[in-house]
């Protein structure tokens, strides 16, 4: 599976006890609907490597207990660090109609005042403020995400409404 299939989980902290067993930092802010993982794709070397879950512990905040089939205090040492992601097809369906998760929104047409401006090419992602990138021909446009900016999502006709400033889109 390629990364761009997939969405970044968070990563493998530290090692949890002496057995093997690693602490999973999960990314997200809804961490427990990702507490009975079956698997997951580790970023080792610049490719992504299925694990299996043996065992999990419980989920304290935003960190999840796990083991690994066939991988033992040694070779878990070599986990910490490692990247994990899952497919997009395993993200949660958004509780809210102004919910989205970046890489799942990737494609979607963008509308403002109902017309199309583009589609959205990717969520920059900066220190002050993401940016969506739509891109509509020759033309690009940088909508920063406020939740004031987005009216509603669309996820089964895969679009996004937005309700911005005048003249955002002349900058």
């Amino acid at each position: 599976m390629q990364k761009e299939q997939c969405f970044s989980l968070g990563k493998i902290t530290k090692l949890h006890g002496y057995k093997g067993a690693v602490v999973l930092h999960i990314d997200s802010s809804t961490p427990q609907y990702f507490k009975e993982l079956e698997s997951v794709l580790l970023e080792i070397n610049q490719e992504l490597v299925p694990f299996f879950v043996s065992e999990r512990g419980g989920l304290n905040g935003k960190k999840l207990v796990l083991t690994f089939e066939d991988i033992g205090p040694e070779e878990a040492k070599k986990l910490v660090d490692a990247p994990a992601y899952l497919p997009i097809s395993m993200l949660p369906e958004p509780e809210e109609d102004t919910s989205f998760y970046d890489k799942a929104i990737t494609g979607y047409t963008a509308y403002a005042e109902d017309q199309s401006i583009g589609q959205i090419i990717e969520i920059i992602e900066q220190s002050t403020q993401n940016l969506f990138l739509i891109e509509s021909g020759e033309s690009q446009y940088l909508i920063p995400v406020v939740e004031p900016f987005i009216e509603r999502i669309d996820h089964k006709k895969k679009s996004i409404y937005f309700d911005l400033p005048e003249g955002l889109l002349d900058l």
